[in-house]
């Protein structure tokens, strides 16, 4: 298997696995508690997994090692959504 399967399989595995985490939750098997508002609870995933795969596939072409790109992007997604979240809480407290 070439190298860039591997890293192109890290790259969108988070994105693909966004459809699998929308069914458990429509079908029931993952229960937050609120029924079918638990659908929104796919929303920050599925902004993390867009990010990081933006930020994998940038690092990745500028040839830095795997375990760089690996901590880049989830380093660098986590960061925005935790910041986002941050802005949108001291939004609506004002």
């Amino acid at each position: 298997m070439p190298n860039w399967i591997g890293k192109l399989g890290l790259c969108l595995g988070p994105l693909a696995l966004t459809p699998l985490l929308v069914l458990l939750i429509a079908e029931g098997y993952l229960n937050f508690g609120g029924g079918e508002k638990d659908l929104i609870l796919v929303l920050p995933w599925l902004l993390w997994s867009v990010i990081y795969a933006i930020v994998f596939a940038v690092c990745w072409s500028r040839r830095l090692s795997l375990r760089r790109v690996l901590s880049y992007a989830a380093g660098g997604a986590t960061i925005l959504v935790v910041s986002a979240w941050v802005v949108l809480l001291i939004w609506t407290l004002v």
